[in-house]
């Protein structure tokens, strides 16, 4: 796995040191390997995005343990393992993966594949790294570039997450897929004007399409719809884990939550509904 990984300056490719401690290129460009296990292959120049807090990467594992988004993700693992099927070794990434929970249930259903997860954030990063099944861990700007090699990686995911079209097309395998997870209009919706959430644009599949149209086809799209039933606590996580995090203080939150969980008089029905989009590279039979 660690020769699949280049270097985020120089873009040689990264080898372990002796002593496990560090990753570095022929150029001696060097990065160290964190405690925790994970490895943060940033180059020192500013993106646009903001990583998650560990507040953030916290309230997403407690959604998570809440069932809000199981169906999400068992879906989100039959497409994949329908993709991959009986391929040896298949090498999975999940960008802007965030700690890992969709990958990792991929990884349930193909004991035999190994899996990289890239998010911006250490403390995602730390998430993934405690969890099994095990997964690597690299801290990196994919909206940016993607350190790896060209077509080392069979499988994509992108749930939720900034989506680098040429770099993800590059790093596939000719017969990979890109697995894309988003929100449908009404995802949520519920909680869009009690908790001033952000709208969904109504055109976002035409929207997706449209971005990945120069280095993908697609393929096919599946829509997944469930509803359930949440209290104040995970109302609050749904909007805490969220970029609303960044916006206002989690004591806000979870008034507002408790408010209005309180004139409805109990727990709050939400729809969940996302499309799950299979993109195949362009590049595919040439």
């Amino acid at each position: 796995m660690v020769a699949s990984f280049r270097c985020p300056v120089c873009t040689g490719p990264l080898e372990l040191m002796a002593d496990r401690s560090a990753l570095r290129c022929d150029r001696r460009h060097s990065f160290d390997i964190a405690r925790q296990g994970y490895v943060s292959l940033l180059d020192g120049k500013s993106g646009a995005l903001r990583a998650d807090t560990a507040d953030m990467v916290a309230a997403r594992l407690r959604v998570h343990e809440a069932g809000v988004l199981d169906a999400v993700v068992a879906a989100t693992a039959d497409v994949v393992a329908d993709l991959v099927g009986p391929e040896p070794s298949p090498v999975l990434v999940d960008l802007g993966g965030g700690p890992g929970v969709y990958l990792r249930a991929c990884l349930r259903r193909l004991p035999d594949a190994r899996g990289v997860v890239f998010d911006l954030s250490k403390y995602c990063a730390r998430a993934v790294m405690r969890e099994r099944p095990a997964a690597v861990a690299v801290v990196a700007d994919v909206w940016r570039s993607i350190p790896m090699g060209d077509a080392t990686a069979t499988l994509a995911l992108s749930v939720f997450a900034p989506r680098n079209a040429t770099a993800t097309a590059r790093v596939l395998t000719p017969d990979g897929h890109l697995v894309i997870v988003s929100p449908q209009a009404d995802h949520l919706h519920e909680l869009i004007a009690p908790m001033g959430m952000l709208n969904v644009a109504p055109d976002k599949d035409t929207r997706i399409e449209a971005a990945m149209e120069p280095d993908f086809e697609i393929l096919g799209r599946r829509s997944v719809r469930s509803a359930v039933v949440v209290d104040a606590p995970v109302i609050a996580d749904l909007v805490a884990m969220g970029p609303s995090a960044f916006h206002h203080p989690r004591a806000h939150i979870d008034e507002l939550a408790a408010q209005w969980v309180a004139q409805a008089g109990g727990p709050i029905e939400v729809t969940c509904a996302v499309t799950i989009t299979v993109c195949r590279p362009r590049t595919a039979g040439r």
